[in-house]
């Protein structure tokens, strides 16, 4: 009698054993279903890649560039390929591209935004305020100032264009009235800004730095009847006739 207990303790742990490989199994053939549905199936793959954000640029054009295959698994899909692609549109200034469940590929674009524009090679350029020529235009766009710059060198010429752009956007933003005398702005250096203001009147700027300082003081100087105001050293400003 001693040793049939034993032996329904033994049956029970083998039976329990037996349950517990039966569950691990069902287990991992449940993760390896899952894997491959997710992974390797077209029952969650791409059907759709919308764009959202864009104005210039046509849908076709950031899809075309994105390059996103149609029936690809979504969760396989090159997140990063695809903002890189993207991202080398000169036109957008930034790009997130991510998965929308259960079919759509969605990628968000900001667009570069023109400030200024200016002539490079016989070409007409928008300029966005970080002072990257990105786009080409037929002609002259309105409501956007000609920036004339004649640094020389790669380097020399970039840092200028972004000092120009930084000007543009303060005044942009915070001098309207400024901004509508404005007809232009032209810099030969980063440190030798000027706009061109009707008539015929011109501002000495200088460089793209204090420019909250330097617009306090042009508004002051503006009431006065000259030919040139230099607001380059704002502490110290100038008029001439």
């Amino acid at each position: 009698m001693s040793g049939q207990p034993f032996a329904a303790r033994a049956a029970a742990l083998r039976q329990r054993r037996w349950k517990q490989a039966a569950i691990a199994l069902l287990a991992l053939a449940g993760t390896a279903t899952l894997v491959w549905i997710v992974m390797f199936s077209s029952v969650l793959s791409v059907h759709r890649v919308a764009v959202d954000g864009e104005s210039s640029l046509p849908e076709a054009v950031v899809r075309r560039t994105a390059d996103v295959r149609i029936g690809q698994p979504l969760a396989r899909i090159d997140v990063a390929a695809i903002e890189a692609r993207v991202a080398a549109m000169e036109r957008v200034r930034t790009v997130r591209v991510s998965r929308s469940w259960l079919h759509t590929v969605r990628i968000t674009v900001i667009e570069r935004r023109p400030i200024a524009w200016i002539s490079l090679r016989g070409a007409i350029r928008g300029v966005d305020r970080d002072g990257i020529d990105f786009r080409t235009y037929r002609k002259a766009p309105k409501g956007l100032l000609e920036a004339t710059v004649t640094a020389t060198g790669a380097r020399q010429r970039q840092q200028t264009l972004e000092a120009v752009a930084r000007v543009v956007e303060v005044i942009d933003s915070d001098a309207p009235a400024l901004r509508k005398a404005m007809q232009g702005i032209s810099a030969a250096s980063k440190d030798s800004i000027e706009l061109d203001l009707t008539k015929g009147r011109t501002v000495v700027w200088g460089s793209g730095t204090d420019a909250s300082h330097k617009l306090s003081v042009l508004r002051a100087l503006l009431r006065i009847d000259a030919a040139r105001y230099d607001v380059s050293a704002p502490d110290q400003p100038t008029t001439r006739r």
